[in-house]
Order: structure tokens, then sequence, then C-alpha cells
């Protein structure tokens, strides 16, 4: 792609559709704007209009409904249904009005629950999926495929990037849809204002993730759209690797909480470990910079200063 071609990046307002918004921006790329509510991703016919219309030559695709372990068991069937018509009506949009280069974001989650550590690409499919999120696995997977048969029958670089667990600008703190960054950070921060001396954490904490700032996300994602790639989906992985409760150890520190820890084993944990192994991008030449710690102090400024703030 060069700077002259009109980028769609559908899903422009959430936490990686800002991110990569920003990043582009600041390179001078031609982004076209375009709302949540300005075009309804779920309806092929006003997706295949607003492309005839605008013309987009680069997409990549940040739609879709996300939110932690909870929300994903209790909302299956909105996971797997949303996910699934918002991937599949962008690709069919961008075949039919010949986008050049597609970048489709997935998740690690869509790899099964007991892979080997780290995953690699290929063990994409080759046993059950983690049950707790499996809607959304499942629609991320059906995309990713639809992508690769794609290239196969009209050569084109659509592109498919699973990236570890993300957090950063932009993120959802509601408790009862947060991811376990968000979540954690509001609640060690509540307790230190409103001088709570526990803070309970779902799970037994001895579960093992990944954790990959946003930012870093947006630029493997400007890395990928000026490469010629010739896998149909990469991993896009961080170094920081640990249990929950090291992670809430972390974080209580960040928030400077002086009060205790407990785990609430009644919650789920999802699977035991993910870790990507992301031996393919890195051949290609890209890692991630940013540290987890240094990201969540960053991120902690931004929780006090533009979330916490406004609702109080």
């Amino acid at each position: 792609m060069n700077k002259k071609d009109k980028v769609y990046i559908a899903g422009q307002e959430g936490m990686v559709g800002q991110a990569v918004y920003k990043l582009l921006k600041e390179k001078n790329y031609k982004i076209i704007s375009c709302k949540r509510n300005d075009l309804d991703l779920t309806n092929q016919q006003d997706v295949n209009l607003w492309f005839k219309k605008k013309r987009p030559q680069v997409v990549i695709n940040a739609a879709g409904r996300v939110g932690g372990i909870l929300d994903n068991s209790k909302f299956q069937t909105d996971y797997i249904y949303i996910n699934t018509m918002i991937g599949f009506n962008i690709l069919n949009a961008s075949v039919e009005n010949n986008v050049k280069k597609l970048i489709n974001l997935g998740s690690a989650c869509i790899y099964p629950r007991n892979s080997k550590q780290p995953i690699t690409e290929g063990d994409l499919l080759t046993s059950q999926l983690e049950p707790t999120n499996e809607g959304y696995a499942t629609a991320k997977i059906a995309s990713l495929k639809y992508c690769e048969h794609i290239n196969k029958k009209l050569k084109k670089q659509f592109i498919s990037l699973q990236p570890a667990n993300l957090y950063g600008y932009g993120d959802n703190f509601d408790l009862k849809s947060s991811h376990v960054i968000p979540a954690l950070l509001r609640k060690f921060h509540n307790a230190k204002v409103k001088n709570i001396s526990n803070v309970e954490v779902w799970g037994t904490g001895t579960v093992m993730r990944e954790f990959l700032n946003v930012e870093d996300l947006a630029h493997a994602i400007h890395f990928c759209l000026r490469k010629k790639i010739k896998d149909p989906y990469l991993n896009v992985g961080s170094t920081d690797y640990l249990t929950i409760k090291e992670l809430a150890t972390m974080i209580k520190k960040v928030t400077e909480f002086k009060g205790t820890i407990t785990f609430n084993k009644k919650y789920p944990d999802g699977v035991k470990r993910r870790k990507l192994s992301t031996k393919i991008l890195d051949k290609l030449g890209w890692r991630s910079k940013i540290s987890l710690e240094a990201g969540l102090i960053n991120y902690y400024d931004y929780f006090r200063s533009k979330i916490y703030s406004k609702k109080n």
C-alpha cells in the first residue's frame, strides 16, 4: 500500500480502532471517517452500499463485540452472530469492491484450550476450544478461514492477526463486561480511594496470560500493511507472560493500594495457560516494545485523568 490509498478502519471508535486511527493519521494516511452509528456492519446490504460509495483501497477490521470471560460465557449467541456477520460482511464487500489489502483482527482465544506453549499458528483447529469463549472464537476462526480461502482463490493480500490479551487507551472499564486488566485496575483504584482493605480477584490466580499494549498492536498492523506477507494469519504477542496473581500484584503496586488481595475460586479461570509463539512475525522484523509495567503506569494515568475523573 501507499499513502495515497484510502484506508477504512472498521471499529475506529473502539480500543484497537482508535490506536490504529491515531497512528495512521500521524503518518499522514488518508483515512475514511466512519463512526459506529454511520454504518451497521451486521447488515450486508448497508455495508455493500457504503463500500461502493466510499471505495476504500485498504481495510482494517477492528470491529466486533468484545468482552471479558463472564460476558463471553453469558452471551455466546451474541458473540458468534455479531462477530461472524461483521467479519463476513466486510470481507464480502472488500472482494466485491476490489480492496487491495485487508487486515482482519482476531484473537489468541481462537486456539485450542490445551495447546502446547507457546502456541503456534499451526495449532489452530487441532483440538477443542475453551468453552467460556467458544462463540467469539468460532466467529473469529470463520472470518480467518474465509480470508484464507479468498486469498487462495483470488490471490488477495487479506491476512488475519491474532493478538495476545490487549489493554490500553480506549479500554472498557465496566466490571460486568471488561477484560482482566481494566477490571483489576478499576477494582484496586476504587479500593484505594474508598479505603477498602481488600480487593477480590476472580478465579484462582494461577492461570497464565500474555499481555500486549494496544499501541504495540497498532504498530504491528502498520508494519504488516507495508509488507507483502505470505502467511494467511500471524500471531502478535509480547514478552510479558505471567500469572493473574502476579498481574494483580503488579497492579496493586502501580495503583499504590495498601490492602490485601483474595481470590474467589467460584469464578471460572478460562484456559490454564496462553502464550503465543511469534516466530513468524519476529523473522519479518517486528517485535513489541512496551513492557507491561511501563504500559500499566501510563494506563493508570489515563484511567485517572480520562475515565475516573469523568465518573466523579
